[in-house]
């Protein structure tokens, strides 16, 4: 009568199979928590624009020219420029441009708005 089952050498060889599959999983998860950062950096400069977008409207539009400032969080900063679309100045386009450093990189997003001054 002869045993039935798994030879160490069988048993060595699905391990190493098995470690191998664990290690390409494993290597996944560091571009998975990348990507969730840069997800949660475009959704707060997605959230600090349109919160500095509504107190510009609020306030009233600055003259043309260029502002800075910062956010309450200091990862963030903003900076907008109002200039004039036409000639008679009565229409203005505002960019307003959020800036974060991530990984020892400069990013930065472009907000446009046109405003009607009369």
């Amino acid at each position: 009568m002869m045993r039935r089952g798994f030879t160490l050498i069988e048993m060595v060889i699905s391990l190493a199979i098995l470690a191998i599959g664990l290690l390409g999983i494993l290597s996944l998860f560091p571009i998975g928590f990348d990507a969730a950062r840069r997800s949660v950096n475009d959704t707060q400069v997605a959230i600090y624009s349109h919160e500095k977008l509504e107190q510009l409207r609020n306030a009233g539009f600055p003259a043309i020219g260029v502002t800075t400032g910062a956010f309450s969080d200091p990862y963030y900063s903003w900076s907008q420029r109002v200039s004039a679309v036409d000639s008679a100045g009565a229409l203005r386009q505002v960019d307003l441009t959020v800036s974060w450093q991530y990984r020892n990189r400069n990013n930065q997003q472009v907000f446009t708005t046109y405003v009607a001054t009369r």
